[in-house]
């Protein structure tokens, strides 16, 4: 342990220059939690990343900790107390750190954030500046934009408190206030010994994840997580939940956003995806339909210019609301941001999709979408005083047998959510099949004839079971193609 510290201690030195210019940023970590974890969280890191930016902008050093945190956790030294991995990371020298925690509020008008900035003493650990802020609403659920308004705006008033309550020994007791916990879900208790695992065979290829989910508690799609050694490096993906509807006669799509967060997950722990290379959006405008997926006529959008031609596999997830114009019967994507009786001068069309998708020189593609294109939902309807339409959609993309798409249902059916799961129901029996469950001859290989029968099977029968209403999702491909 002393060799940890000693290499510690060392980089810090040489990568940063003492100055009274410079700060140390944390994530908040109460006493029963991981500092380790809270660190690494994806969420905290952004707002991490945020804080840090606007010092930097402000002229002030900051201490890069992501090499000594790396190194912490490569050398198991995350079971040490909080204060021992502080204390490393601050050097001997920094004499304050600041302290990072957050809220994120969701609502049907838009959706803000609370800031909680902890300026603390590093020899006691006591708050010497405990600092709170709101941002304005917005439809977003972006906690690094958030975190960068709130704290560009109020950084001067910050660092004159933080200077005041140094020169004059101000302290805060923390205990008294109802500070939120950004510590993931299921995070490992604090200071919990490292266990070591038995060695695998080279046979064993399959191993399993937990992902943290939006703010519902995990499913069992959820926590076991296919983890695959294959990286598939030029695999490309597009992920969209779109939850948040802007106009108040949208109901909102439950479970969208947190159906992309694990689809998202299934993609780099169970396909190889690399991260990077997953376009990810939370309540997506039709701006971003345009930017992602190019306009009528022109398909070179975000999408088209990550592929590599016909080297990239591409992988498209959408999970939202879907609509009919009834007078053409043509289907259209709802983006947050649509009036659906205006759908087809502000929807993304379903017909520019397919069209745009089939200019792109992909490998093989596998098209997910989870919504129904009948002017009804779950949440309510979308379009007033409508009847059913059947929606056609005649593409190339349909016919290519490189070339896979599942629907949730029917043009002129509704699809159903799982409450029970946190899920819609057709992502949760999707994921569950990928999982293993659509593996009919154990060959650890699900193809769409597995998929298909099993989603026809248990999407068919919950949605009648609780919804009293059919919903039979839509497969078109070729038998064989690999979806796992």
């Amino acid at each position: 342990m002393k060799k940890i510290l000693l290499f510690l201690f060392f980089i810090l030195q040489i990568g940063i220059c003492i100055g009274q210019k410079s700060t140390l940023i944390l994530p908040y970590t109460a006493e029963e939690e991981s500092l380790c974890d809270n660190y690494f969280y994806y969420n905290n890191k952004m707002a991490i990343a945020a804080i840090e930016e606007v010092y930097k902008y402000n002229a002030y050093r900051v201490i890069d900790t992501k090499a000594p945190m790396q190194e912490i956790k490569a050398k198991n030294a995350c079971s040490l107390s909080n204060n021992e991995i502080r204390q490393m990371l601050l050097g001997g020298w920094q004499n304050t750190y600041v302290e990072v925690a957050y809220k994120l509020h969701k609502t049907t008008k838009g959706n803000y954030m609370d800031l909680y900035l902890f300026y603390k003493d590093a020899a006691t650990h006591k708050a010497l500046v405990t600092f709170k802020k709101t941002s304005t609403k917005r439809y977003s659920s972006d906690i690094k934009s958030f975190t960068n308004e709130i704290f560009e705006a109020h950084f001067n008033t910050f660092i004159k408190e933080c200077s005041w309550a140094k020169s004059n020994g101000k302290e805060t007791d923390l205990s008294t206030l109802l500070i939120p916990s950004i510590a993931p879900p299921n995070a490992s208790k604090k200071h919990a010994k490292p266990v070591k695992q038995p060695k695998e065979s080279k046979a064993e290829e399959i191993k399993v994840a937990t992902v943290v989910t939006e703010t519902f508690p995990l499913s069992d799609v959820d926590q076991n997580i296919p983890k695959n050694t294959r990286v598939n490096e030029n695999a490309v993906a597009v992920v969209i939940g779109n939850r948040t509807y802007r106009n108040a006669d949208v109901p909102e799509v439950k479970y969208a956003i947190n159906d992309a967060l694990i689809v998202k997950q299934y993609l780099i722990s169970t396909l190889g995806f690399k991260e990077g290379n997953i376009i990810f959006k939370e309540d997506a405008t039709q701006a971003d339909f345009n930017a992602i997926f190019g306009i009528n006529g022109n398909p070179k959008g975000k999408l088209y210019n990550y592929v590599k031609p016909n080297v990239s596999d591409v992988y498209i997830f959408y999970s939202g609301h879907g609509a009919p114009n009834p007078e053409t019967n043509k289907g259209y994507f709802v983006p947050v941001d649509t009036d659906p009786s205006l759908i087809q001068f502000n929807g993304y069309s379903l017909a520019t999709f397919y069209e745009n998708l089939g200019a792109v020189p992909y490998k093989n593609l596998t098209v997910i979408i989870d919504a129904c294109f009948s002017g009804a939902s779950e949440g309510g309807m979308l379009l007033k005083s409508i009847s059913p339409v059947f929606i056609k959609t005649e593409n190339k993309v349909l016919k290519d047998e490189n070339a896979v798409v599942l629907t949730s249902a029917a043009s002129e059916q509704v699809s159903s959510w799982y409450n029970e799961k946190y899920h819609s129901l057709f992502t949760y029996y999707y994921l569950k099949g990928i999982q293993g469950a659509a593996d009919k001859n154990n060959d650890g290989i699900v193809d769409v004839k597995e998929m298909k029968a099993y989603l026809t099977d248990n999407v068919t029968y919950m949605a009648r079971r609780l919804n009293n209403r059919e919903q039979t999702p839509e497969i078109i491909g070729s038998e064989e193609i690999r979806l796992n």
